[in-house]
This record gives structure tokens, sequence and C-alpha cells, in this order.
């Protein structure tokens, strides 16, 4: 028989396998969805499950509509790799102003596309079972990621951590939303802002590093 500490530990593997799967499913959809893309056709959800071999229900549970799919696919198509913007060894504050000003100008450049994706980013959320799973992509952190741990030498693990956290709440389609949205901004308004935050949380997270090496100095 089990122990009572063994169980978490199994269920946690098993949710973990679940969020995989889901992952791979999504992913599988987009690659379906873009092959027929690239064959000329502009695929239903019906079409784009037969070639990911997966149910119609699936389908439509990940994509809710036809233009909320192709709308994802062209993101996942047009997302420019981080070198063509950023290197390894360049400035990272401005690094993730141009990483924040690029994957925002691809989303809103399709506004309808953008609320689309997020409907259907809530859908998924909505029918998992624990309403806590990972379900998107998270392309943001391709480029978060890698500009942030090139501060490896100025910033702890814990900070890089919470500065990848704070990025996340700039970049991306809820960012857009809600300062297009709520704020009343402008396309390039909205660019600008969100660009701007990115950068400004860079540089309080060197800030606090370097108050804190200060400290420790003295």
């Amino acid at each position: 028989m089990s122990s009572p500490k063994s169980s978490p530990s199994v269920g946690d593997g098993e949710s973990q396998g679940r969020i995989n799967q889901r992952l791979r499913t999504r992913q599988a959809l987009i690659e379906a969805a873009a092959a027929l893309r690239e064959e000329g056709l502009n695929p239903t959800v019906a079409q784009v499950a037969e070639r990911a071999m997966v149910s119609r229900a699936t389908a439509y549970r990940y994509f809710p509509s036809p233009e909320a799919l192709i709308s994802e696919t062209a993101t996942e198509r047009d997302m420019q790799p981080l070198e063509q913007i950023w290197r390894s060894g360049d400035d990272p504050v401005k690094g993730i102003g141009l990483a924040a000003r690029t994957l925002n100008r691809l989303l809103i450049d399709d506004e309808i596309g953008l609320h689309m994706m997020e409907r259907s980013f809530m859908t998924v959320w909505l029918d998992s079972e624990s309403h806590e799973a990972p379900l998107r992509p998270g392309r943001r952190m391709s480029y978060i990621e890698p500009i942030v741990d090139s501060l490896k030498d100025q910033l702890t693990p814990r900070a890089r951590k919470r500065l990848k956290q704070a990025l996340s709440v700039v970049i991306g389609t809820e960012a857009l939303i809600a300062v297009r949205d709520i704020s009343g901004a402008s396309v390039e308004e909205s660019l600008d802002a969100t660009a701007w935050a990115a950068q400004a949380l860079v540089r309080q997270a060197l800030a606090e590093a370097g108050q804190a090496r200060r400290k420790r100095g003295t």
C-alpha cells in the first residue's frame, strides 16, 4: 500500500502528463492548419482536426472558430526568431524593448485575430478539469527567457524568475487588450507603452540588484 505522502506526487505526474498532452494537441492543430494553408486552403476547424488526427470535438475545445485557429497559425508562422532582433551580449534593456514591440506588433496587426486568440485561450481554460493547467503556447517566453537569463551574473535566480513573470504581463495578448480596451490607447501608443513597461521592469530589477550588492559591501 502506498504511503499518503506518495499519492500527491503520482497525481502531480498524471496532471503534468495531461498538460503535456494538451500542449502537444494544440501544437499538432497549429501545424496541421499551417500545412493546409501552405497548400492554398483556408481550412475549417474540422479539416484541421482531420489532418491532425484528432476528433472535431477536441479541435473545437482548443479553437472555437476557424478565425481563432488561423490567427494563431499566422502568429506561429510569422514570429521572428529572437536572434534577428537581439543576441547574447547585446543591451538587455534595449533588447526587451525590441522584443516587446516585435511580438506585440505582430499580434496587434490583426486585432480581430488577437481577440479571437484570447477567446480560444479562455475556452480551453474553462474546459480544463483543474482550471490551472498552463495551456497556452507561451511564445512570449522564447523572447523573455534568453534576455533575462543573460543577466545571470547580475540577478539571482529568484530575481530572474520574478522578472520573467513580470515581463509576461506586459508582452502578449492580455497586455494589448488591456492597454487598448481599458486605457483607450492607439496602436502606436500601445506598442510604446508595452515596450516602455518591459524596459522599466528590467531597469528596476537591475537597480534593485545593484542596491543589494552595495548593501552587502558596506
